[in-house]
């Protein structure tokens, strides 16, 4: 189920589209203060689709930089893109179609050979009609995988083979993020049934694979941000948790083979290097989860996780369990407690993804749960006493992996512009910088992947900088 977090008319306010599954229709919606909920807006714009056609994940992006925010949707017949004409989104296109047997499940987006236009990974996982089990870790099977380098008109090539990415594998996700601070985009994947895959971008084909932390396992959301507050950037990834008996979720692995069921959160070193922290930091051992999401939602500084949970089935005749979403809250760097239930937003429902966005435009991080099976739950923020400064960026390659600095009460809070967290999904493009009980930044400091960078000093609560720089 897609879950994209999209400004589609430049103003303060973050709107939401959810993806339909066969025979139902996408849709668009808006929060009205007015109203106090969220209102349904596709009539005002072209979101049609095959009525046989499912919409399985998508991002937003401007894919030609024209300052207003396009819609790319990974669905059962191709990718897909939605072009925004001054707020309207519409003329739906196919720009891409995944080899027969593979289904196109989500799409990140990021400029991997810096020529100023918008690329995409596209994660794709074997077709219905080819699945023959759930826990094939030892031969080829699945979905492949695609990494298309776009051009100014928007149309996209087939650069798989040249940057060195082909192979059969099915995967859920993935992100283009900076993991060494060299400015350019490096690919993280979360293969299921496998291990999590991390690449290098040395500025010309082809990726280099780097070592990871991880071992046969099931990796599924993706979460960005520095959980441990040294500046460089962390991954936080959902598995399986601690549900079922590891003798059935092993599959066809060897007794020697080693497997890990746990959540996993690889602590980088600005170099391309991890280690797996989840555990010692109480976020290993949790339950059936899909999407995860970083984000500060109580504004003290240290960035949070939403983790959407569901339940757990794998082929049994009846439920076996049902997991509520989790918000992992963060203490300085050292360890995650969940406070789901004191912030009254638990999710029992099937959720798919968390997103995050500013949909009343209040300053404040939100939280939406994309459900299956149940309706998608919106919660407002509403925390108290707390300061934040909201720091407005373009939702295209001219922000992505962006690096911001802010200098509050003598420490250097670091974040990255990194899209398509989630799974399926895609949340705001702004920062939300949480300054705790600071009434000012000394220093934002940003700097752009085409090196530019901008300051603002004395920097008061509250303040929305708009450092967008692709104007209409």
């Amino acid at each position: 189920m897609a879950g994209v977090v999209i400004d589609t008319d430049r103003d303060i306010y973050d709107e939401v589209f959810l993806g339909g599954g066969r025979d139902q229709p996408d849709a668009l919606f808006s929060y009205s203060a007015l109203l106090g909920r969220f209102v349904n807006q596709s009539a005002d714009h072209d979101l049609s689709k095959p009525s046989s056609d499912a919409t399985m994940g998508g991002v937003s992006v401007d894919v030609d930089r024209d300052g207003w925010t396009d819609l790319i949707l990974a669905r059962e017949s191709g990718v897909w893109l939605y072009l925004n004409s001054s707020g309207r989104l519409g003329d739906g296109r196919t720009i891409f179609k995944p080899e027969a047997g593979t289904t196109a499940l989500s799409v990140t987006p990021g400029d991997v050979n810096a020529d100023g236009h918008v690329d995409l990974y596209v994660s794709g996982y074997i077709s219905n009609d080819r699945v023959e089990g759930q826990t094939i870790f030892t031969r080829p099977y699945g979905g492949y995988s695609y990494l298309l380098l776009g051009d100014a008109a928007g149309d996209f090539t087939d650069a798989t083979e040249l940057w060195g990415l082909r192979r059969q594998h099915n995967t859920f996700t993935a992100v283009l993020a900076d993991i060494d601070d060299d400015g350019d985009p490096d690919l993280v994947v979360a293969q299921d049934t496998g291990h999590v895959e991390i690449w290098r971008n040395n500025d010309a084909p082809p990726f280099e694979r780097l070592e990871s932390p991880s071992v046969n396992s099931y990796p599924m959301g993706i979460a960005a941000g520095d959980f441990t507050g040294d500046g460089a950037l962390d991954f936080y990834f959902s598995n399986v948790g601690n549900t079922l008996p590891s003798s059935l979720l092993r599959g066809d692995l060897p007794k020697s083979a080693p497997f890990n069921s746990n959540y996993m959160l690889f602590v980088g070193n600005d170099q391309g290097g991890f280690s797996d922290h989840a555990a010692e930091m109480n976020a290993a051992r949790l339950g059936f989860g899909w999407g995860v999401v970083a984000a500060d939602f109580n504004l003290d500084g240290w960035e949070d996780i939403a983790v959407a949970q569901n339940y757990a089935k794998f082929g049994q005749p009846a439920l076996i369990h049902r997991y509520a979403g989790k918000i992992l809250q963060n203490t300085r760097g050292r360890k995650f407690n969940p406070v789901e239930k004191r912030a009254g937003v638990a999710n029992r429902l099937f959720a798919i993804s968390p997103l995050v966005g500013d949909f009343n435009g209040d300053g404040l991080p939100d939280l939406i749960w994309a459900n299956l099976k149940g309706p998608a739950r919106a919660f407002l923020n509403a925390t108290p006493d707390r300061h934040g400064i909201r720091i407005r960026l373009d939702d295209s390659v001219s922000a992505y992996s962006a690096r911001i600095e802010v200098l509050v009460d003598g420490r250097t809070l670091v974040r990255q512009a990194v899209p398509a967290q989630g799974l399926c999904s895609d949340s705001t493009a702004d920062i939300f910088i949480g300054l705790g009980d600071a009434a000012t930044a000394g220093r934002i400091t940003l700097r752009f992947p085409d090196g530019e960078v901008r300051s603002a000093e004395q920097v008061a609560a509250n303040t929305v900088l708009d450092w967008r720089v692709d104007a209409p």
